[in-house]
């Protein structure tokens, strides 16, 4: 290769780096942007999870009659961490406070919040099942009975059969506890759930006979 074919080359180079720098240097910028943007995202995810977590430990942290204090760190990840998961538990916790005081219409909407925003399925299914027996209490049986509608390969599908159960036993349809007792140990319960819902049983058998 001659000098003269060099200098062509050199050339040709310097033309091209002329027309096409300034895409170059935007790709880069871009790209830096990019890594140290993803890098501030996850940082500040990771300090928004962090907080949200010393809230909800200074909740539990909280004695049984501070029942306010307590409502208003619960607004506070309703309202600033609804994304994380610590919102929903705290409302879970907040119901069961509302229970042991028989303040069914808080616990009713701290559950509520739970299915509505809750973003593990399930936290969501926990709170449907609280919900429904919350329901049971203020008496409006068919509102809770609507809340157990699962496929049966669902995980909390054997729980939900024997409340509906229990639901259908205290509206007097006797059949239809049997067979929602019978459908939840058929579904597989812990060995513990299989005695009492054979208990359930044997209490509809006798009550028959």
């Amino acid at each position: 290769m001659s000098h003269y074919d060099d200098e062509a080359q050199v050339e040709q180079l310097r033309r091209w780096w002329r027309e096409n720098w300034m895409a170059l240097a935007g790709g880069l910028v871009l790209g830096l942007a990019g890594i140290f943007g993803w890098e501030a995202w996850q940082s500040a995810r990771t300090a928004k999870a962090e907080n949200a977590s010393q809230i909800y430990e200074d909740l539990k942290k909280l004695p049984a009659d501070k029942s306010a204090q307590a409502t208003e760190l619960g607004k506070k990840l309703a309202d600033d961490y609804s994304g994380t998961p610590y919102a929903a538990q705290a409302a879970l916790y907040l119901a069961n406070m509302a229970v042991q005081r028989s303040d069914w219409d808080g616990a009713r909407a701290q559950l509520d919040w739970v299915v509505a925003h809750a973003g593990d399925p399930g936290l969501k299914k926990i709170a449907r099942l609280r919900l429904a027996r919350v329901l049971w209490q203020q008496d409006r049986l068919d509102d809770a009975l609507a809340q157990l509608d699962v496929p049966d390969d669902d995980p909390f599908a054997a729980l939900y059969q024997e409340l509906r159960g229990d639901l259908q036993l205290a509206k007097g349809d006797r059949a239809a506890a049997r067979s929602a007792y019978e459908k939840a140990l058929q579904l597989g319960p812990a060995a513990a759930s299989r005695d009492g819902l054979q208990r359930k049983l044997d209490d509809l058998a006798g009550a028959a006979s």
